[in-house]
């Protein structure tokens, strides 16, 4: 597709919502197309099977605090703890670029994340690519419910037999065009923490000026 450039993975158009992939099954659908017309079928079918709403998700394991290190984050004891609540800030956040230079409670960053389901018809395995929210808070990141995320052109899905040195530069590009979309954000949120302290700054100047000139009226 001329929109993305020469790359040296597949890109492809879904015939029906026309949306770029990697992979496409009948029709040159593309999985998401192919996943929906078979819960629209299997709804329309009074003797279908249970249709299960929930997404097929691998689980991904996180990686908690131990105890003692909660414990001590209450406290606020630095340390090694800082250390590691900054290198934790860093698993989602390049700072000073994509976001605050140092670790930000409520602070919402986007990252992508991978994974390989089953393909929506045939035998293939396809990996998925996919843009989750995260939110700091005192005991580091936690995926949230966010909207107003990275609109990504790079193909979300490929299949799982694409030659490595494919996916991963389809991998690195999906990230690159979060990365680009966290330091735009973090840009302007910048500039407007930027402006309202001069606000504030030049407020409080004026505040002080009109106490001075009050002063000389007594």
């Amino acid at each position: 597709m001329q929109v993305l450039g020469e790359k040296p993975y597949p890109v492809l158009a879904c015939t029906q919502c026309w949306r770029l992939t990697g992979w496409l099954g009948s029709e040159d659908r593309c999985d998401v197309c192919i996943s929906a017309a078979r819960r629209e079928a299997a709804y329309e079918d009074p003797d279908g099977s249970f249709v299960a709403l929930r997404e097929l998700r691998a689980a991904v394991p996180r990686q908690k605090h131990a105890a003692w290190k909660r414990v001590a984050a209450v406290l606020g004891v630095g340390g090694p703890l800082a250390l590691a609540r900054v290198q934790e800030w860093c698993e989602h956040v390049d700072m000073g670029v994509t976001g605050p230079p140092s670790p930000e409670e409520g602070y919402v960053a986007f990252d992508g994340e991978r994974g390989e389901w089953p393909a929506p018809e045939g035998h293939d395995l396809l990996v998925r690519f996919s843009t989750r929210a995260y939110e700091f808070h005192r005991d580091g990141w936690q995926q949230a419910l966010h909207t107003g995320g990275p609109v990504v052109l790079t193909p979300h899905v490929f299949p799982a037999s694409l030659p490595m040195h494919q996916l991963a530069e389809a991998w690195t590009d999906y990230r690159a065009e979060i990365q680009r979309f966290g330091a735009a954000r973090w840009q302007a949120e910048e500039a407007r923490r930027e402006s309202d302290r001069q606000e504030a700054q030049d407020l409080a100047e004026a505040r002080e000026e009109q106490t001075g000139t009050s002063g000389l009226l007594d």
